[in-house]
């Protein structure tokens, strides 16, 4: 199979899963929260939920792409748990759907550098969402570590997510805020084909809450300005794998964040 056919499978399967990406998030809006009297525990709930969905992950295991040179780029879908806004709504939102396009460089030393972004705008849903981050294969700039490799990281991410509400059939604009920075350690082995890899780490940020019309999802307690700033922080741990074939990369990780398990999945292609 030519590189020139590689490519064209590339586009287009990138182009699937982004349509795919927009059903997603067009079914989510479909069944947008309702909220209503939120008091300030409910909010922190509502924000952890939030946060889990803008979970920073790339989905990839602790070696590098190349002694001297590698990049990557591909689609993650996935799922985060949304227990607290679930409980709080009429419909059933137990849910919120992730995704983003990402990609991954690598340099001598084990060094690289990698992001994951999603514009998307469908009806009075809104979602933009990026995170970059800075990586270090330890074990390829020290090489007397036997059998696993280790990776350092660093992540820093950006989200907003905007929808309607309706309260006793008034529209409301809704609007979430997430900033974060996350620092973790990766530990796997590549045999054969095959990439299991386990991390550990922490994560914190600012999340904010902003209801906006002639009525507010708040309840009185919550200032007038009808806008809520919460800090997270939490130790947070992940396990995953990576199926290597040639160019293709499949890649699947489970983590639990804010008390809440995500799972994301991962298509990609690298060199």
């Amino acid at each position: 199979m030519s590189r020139a056919h590689h490519f064209k499978l590339f586009k287009q399967l990138i182009l699937l899963v982004g349509l795919f990406v927009i059903c997603l998030y067009n079914s989510a809006n479909a069944a947008a929260p309702n909220f209503n009297n939120l008091s300030e525990g409910q909010i922190n709930g509502v924000l952890k939920d939030f946060a889990s969905s803008m979970y920073p992950t790339t989905v990839s295991g602790a070696s590098s792409l190349g002694k001297l040179f590698g990049f990557e780029l591909g689609v993650e879908v996935g799922a985060a748990e949304s227990p607290n806004v679930d409980a709080l709504t009429t419909e059933k939102v137990d849910k919120f759907p992730k995704a983003a396009f990402m990609g991954i460089v690598s340099v001598p030393f084990g060094l690289g550098a990698e992001v994951a972004i999603l514009p998307v705008k469908v009806g009075d849903f809104e979602y933009n969402y990026y995170s970059v981050g800075a990586r270090w294969t330890i074990t390829d700039a020290f090489s007397f570590i036997p059998f696993f490799d280790l990776k350092l990281r660093a992540q820093v991410s950006n989200g907003e997510m905007k929808f309607k509400d309706q309260i006793a059939g008034v529209p409301t604009d809704v609007t979430f805020d997430h900033k974060s920075f996350a620092y973790n350690l990766t530990i796997g082995k590549k045999i054969l084909f095959i990439e299991p890899y386990l991390g550990f780490g922490h994560i914190s940020g600012k999340n904010s809450l902003t209801s906006s019309g002639t009525v507010s999802i708040f309840n009185v307690s919550v200032p007038v300005t009808a806008h809520q700033d919460v800090k997270l922080s939490d130790n947070y741990y992940y396990l995953g794998a990576q199926l290597h074939l040639f160019i293709l990369n499949l890649g699947l990780e489970w983590a639990k964040v804010y008390d809440n398990k995500v799972i994301t999945g991962k298509l990609s292609f690298g060199f």
